[in-house]
């Protein structure tokens, strides 16, 4: 419960207890007139003085009482009676009085509602005056004279049981009425309790139980597949491109997003079967008790199945798709982590298959794992000892054969692994984070080097740099080639960084503002591998890129495979509607360069002229080339 709650609670309870004292008061008040009064009427002027006396103290505690000076109040209003019912004890009838039924009520009263210094006092003082009226009786120095049973002692009993009884009622609707609040209190806390238990062991948007209660019913689940010779399986499930969702419908879809697919999970698995949310846009299947791998990558085929079912959201059709990773045990030293750990790492390997797919672990890919860790650990130490170079494969004009341009491509020479492949290590580049680092140095190096050709007087080359959309993620590119230019005194227009059509997808207003900063300084822009990915036009005409790179994977089959000839044939009619200069990758013989000229391709590069060269070696070939061509 709340602090301010309880400070709620305790003023309310502090004003009943004052509310009630201003009523006991009050009735007090009522029956000392009446016994005044009566006390006049039949001529008992003893008794009627101190009940009239007691009424004028007890009016001027309800006074106090009125003005909210509760406790001065309840001083003068108990005492008060305390030594009315006192002196009447010791002038009249002494312990047979009526008035004796008096104590007990305030013995009550005060202790309910008084301080608790009042309830001993007053407890003191009864006792007190009960025992020295015994001792006087016992040891003869009065004698109490029985009061005759008559109409005034009737009166007199009855106004006492009346105030006392109509007191113990508003003290008992009291408990009551605080009885049941207790109660609804009691049944509050318990939901609160309860509230808190399940959001401790579930997530709070979806209601499936979380990580922390996955563990738990994974551990039952291996325990008791272990007595039953059967295996537990652990689906890992994330989302495609939930953040492009997210971003462009808002985090409210998003959420009804993930609530659907919550929703539909549970309906693909048993009710033994655990469904969790890991966090974000990733869940967790937990299956108990499957007799082999293959039960589980049904169901997760099945998942597949049912999450590419169209839903609505802002009135838009969706179809959203998934990546699963599957784990199975396979002995009795499996536990969560592990079958999390390899759920995750299958999961990973779907996604890098094109997402939309299931991958069911094996070893192979622990195996894998652990050699792109070690060779990350390679490239850290590589980038220190200065292992990695930069080739260069020209490019060629294709009419006229005049050299116009080299790529640079990075190499790796390890001392022990030899020539490591450029497939192998730049993926474990970018999942490492190392190609920022790299980019830096390839961005440099190659302008380097395009200045000492022209100091050389090789001639106005254009050179070809690869930047990495994680270099842009992550990276200042456009300080990086400022800096470069200025430190090598490079001309910008020798420099054309080549993009990938997945970083100008994401659209981005930085990605934009970037590009037209550094074309801003002269450089002009190319798309690698076009027509491997989206192929979008519209992003063509946004970023206002100068040319396009065909991907070699269709030139290599160029003449040999119609669909092929057809995609080239209008990627460069894009190119030329466009008014874009188009340069064709992997050309390696005679009779695809001659195919490229016929439809329309103006540049290439490939096999067929010379490979990627390191830079002494390319300075010779153009040399050699020029020479050819001057013949």
């Amino acid at each position: 419960m709340k602090f301010s709650s309880l400070i709620s609670k305790a003023s309310s309870s502090s004003d009943i207890r004052q509310h009630r004292l201003g009523n006991f008061i009050a009735i007090t008040l009522c029956g000392l007139m009446f016994s005044t009064v009566q006390n006049i009427y039949f001529d008992n002027l003893h008794d009627a003085t101190i009940f009239a006396a007691t009424l004028v103290l007890v009016g001027f505690a309800l006074f106090l009482a009125r003005r909210r000076h509760y406790e001065y109040a309840a001083t003068v209003f108990t005492l008060s009676l305390t030594g009315m019912i006192a002196t009447i004890h010791w002038t009249n009838s002494g312990i047979y009085d009526p008035g004796m039924l008096v104590y007990p009520a305030l013995i009550v009263f005060t202790g309910l509602l008084c301080a608790p210094w009042l309830f001993v006092l007053q407890f003191i003082l009864i006792l007190s005056n009960l025992s020295l009226l015994i001792l006087a009786e016992a040891q003869g120095w009065r004698v109490s004279r029985i009061t005759p049973a008559g109409i005034g002692f009737w009166l007199d009993t009855t106004l006492i049981m009346t105030i006392i009884s109509i007191s113990v009622g508003l003290i008992m609707k009291d408990f009551r009425q605080a009885l049941r609040s207790l109660q609804a209190e009691n049944l509050r806390v318990s939901k609160s309790q309860k509230e808190v238990e399940f959001l401790a062991t579930h997530d709070a948007l979806t209601h499936l139980p979380n990580r922390v209660l996955a563990r738990d019913r994974c551990g039952h689940a291996l325990e008791l597949a272990r007595r039953n010779q059967q295996k537990t399986a652990v689906l890992f499930i994330d989302l495609d491109n939930f953040k492009t969702i997210n971003d462009s419908l808002g985090h409210a879809a998003g959420d009804m997003l993930l609530v659907e697919m919550a929703r539909r999970l549970r309906s693909c698995v048993r009710q033994s079967d655990t469904v969790a949310r890991q966090g974000g846009d990733e869940f967790l299947i937990i299956l108990d008790q499957i007799a082999h791998s293959d039960a589980a990558a049904e169901v997760a085929q099945k998942v597949i199945r049912v999450f590419s079912e169209p839903l609505t959201l802002h009135h838009l059709s969706i179809t959203a798709t998934c990546s699963i990773g599957v784990a199975v045990s396979s002995n009795d030293s499996d536990d969560f982590d592990g079958l999390l750990q390899r759920a995750d790492m299958a999961m990973y390997r779907a996604k890098a298959a094109g997402r939309n797919t299931v991958r069911v672990y094996d070893e192979s890919m622990n195996t894998k794992a652990a050699e792109q860790l070690h060779l990350a650990s390679k490239m850290r130490a590589a980038l220190g000892k200065s292992e990695f170079t930069l080739h260069y494969q020209p490019q060629f004009d294709l009419k006229t054969g005049q050299i116009i341009g080299a790529e640079a491509l990075v190499r790796w020479r390890h001392p022990e692994l030899g020539l490591v492949p450029p497939g192998k290590f730049i993926p474990v580049a970018e999942n490492s984070g190392l190609i920022v680092e790299m980019g830096e140095w390839i961005v440099l190096e190659a302008c380097r080097q395009a200045k000492i050709w022209q100091n050389e007087g090789l001639g106005p080359i254009v050179v070809g740099i690869n930047i990495s959309p994680i270099q842009f993620r992550r990276g200042d590119v456009e300080k990086l080639v400022s800096t470069a230019l200025k430190l090598t005194e490079l001309p910008p227009e020798l420099v054309e960084l080549e993009l990938t059509e997945s970083l100008l997808l994401e659209d981005s207003e930085h990605l934009k503002i970037i590009l037209q900063n550094l074309r801003s300084l002269g450089l002009s822009f190319s798309i690698d591998d076009f027509g491997t990915g989206y192929s979008n036009l519209s992003y063509l005409k946004h970023f206002e890129v100068e040319r396009l790179k065909i991907d070699q994977s269709f030139i290599r089959r160029l003449t040999e495979d119609a669909h092929d000839e057809a995609i080239v044939s209008a990627i460069i009619q894009v190119a030329n509607s466009l008014q874009l200069q188009l340069i064709a990758e992997g050309i390696e013989d005679q009779n695809t360069l001659n195919r490229l000229i016929e439809l329309g391709c103006a540049q290439g590069q490939g096999y067929y002229w010379s490979p990627a060269l390191p830079a002494d070696e390319f300075k010779q070939f153009v040399l050699r080339h020029r020479a050819q061509l001057s013949t």
